[in-house]
């Protein structure tokens, strides 16, 4: 599935639905190329919010990835962004300041200690309202 954009209460954030990957893969979502660093050395920060439909392992790490092409190799800008998504917390959330960790192109990825193929993740981001 592609990012999508919303408006809720007001607000836009863009939102996709990952389908959680086996035991020890990642499972990632798709390009990130709405968000793009400014460069002036100003932060800014984005939130990230993650939602599970269910848990089967212990817990989901959330980590920033970012690449030099849509389609490139991945490489960790930043891991835990969000708090682990657990089967009793399935929501977290947190921010990053998206000027610390610049790249062309941004995935999140996600890894499960446990068979997550059935299973999904909602993923939202909010860029800073200016």
């Amino acid at each position: 599935m592609a990012w999508a954009k919303r408006t809720k209460n007001g607000m836009g954030r863009n939102w996709e639905t990952v389908t959680q990957a086996s035991s020890a893969t990642y499972a990632y979502s798709s390009v990130i190329d709405f968000l793009k660093p400014k460069g002036d050395g100003k932060a800014r920060y984005i939130s990230i919010f993650g939602e599970a439909s269910a848990v089967t392992g212990t817990n989901i790490d959330i980590s920033l990835w970012g690449a030099y092409t849509p389609g490139g190799t991945k490489f960790l800008l930043l891991d835990a962004p969000i708090a682990d998504l657990t089967n009793a917390a399935k929501t977290a959330g947190g921010s990053i300041n998206i000027e610390a960790y610049p790249a062309p192109y941004y995935f999140i990825g996600m890894l499960a200690d446990a068979d997550e193929h059935l299973n999904k993740v909602t993923l939202s981001i909010t860029p800073e309202v200016i």
